[in-house]
């Protein structure tokens, strides 16, 4: 995800920029993983995704396909490092509760995944304007949303 911000915006002037964000933002992620300093985590996410968004910025265009791919990238980013940090406990965690923990990941990914594609779908559609779109575009994105919920307190309480 954040070498897609630094190629994208290879041939501006604030590609220099861009790159530094999302190293600074990488090289705190790895401060995180290696001492396990959980409160500096949300300072590398940040960090990744403004070199996100000042490529989009820089860029200009409107929707970005490649915006799904990214959220649930940081996302993952995220959990994972919070996960690899939970396990500096000396309390192991039994292998169904590991288990449900990463299908319940897995399927809230998913479920992101698709609620950010149906996003910059219909965001970048030209079929036309009005209620009725936006409310077609509300009820299918709560829906999507509703059955990743689902899906996670299932995976959840099956473990």
């Amino acid at each position: 995800m954040s070498a897609y911000a630094v190629v994208r915006e290879r041939e501006h002037l604030v590609a220099p920029a861009t790159g530094a964000l999302v190293g600074l933002g990488a090289l705190v992620l790895l401060d995180v993983l290696i001492r396990r300093e959980i409160e500096l985590l949300s300072w590398a996410l940040g960090l990744l995704a403004a070199g996100y968004v000042v490529a989009i910025v820089v860029h200009g265009s409107g929707v970005d396909e490649g915006a799904p791919l990214v959220a649930v990238g940081i996302f993952l980013c995220g959990e994972l490092a919070a996960w690899s940090a939970d396990q500096r406990f000396a309390i192991p965690a039994e292998g169904a509760v590991v288990a449900a923990r990463a299908v319940g990941l897995g399927l809230l990914a998913l479920a992101g995944l698709g609620v950010s594609a149906l996003a910059v779908s219909l965001a970048g559609s030209s079929a036309g304007n009005g209620l009725a779109w936006t409310v077609v575009g509300a009820v299918t994105a709560v829906a999507v949303v509703a059955i990743g919920v689902t899906l996670a307190r299932r995976a959840g309480s099956s473990g």
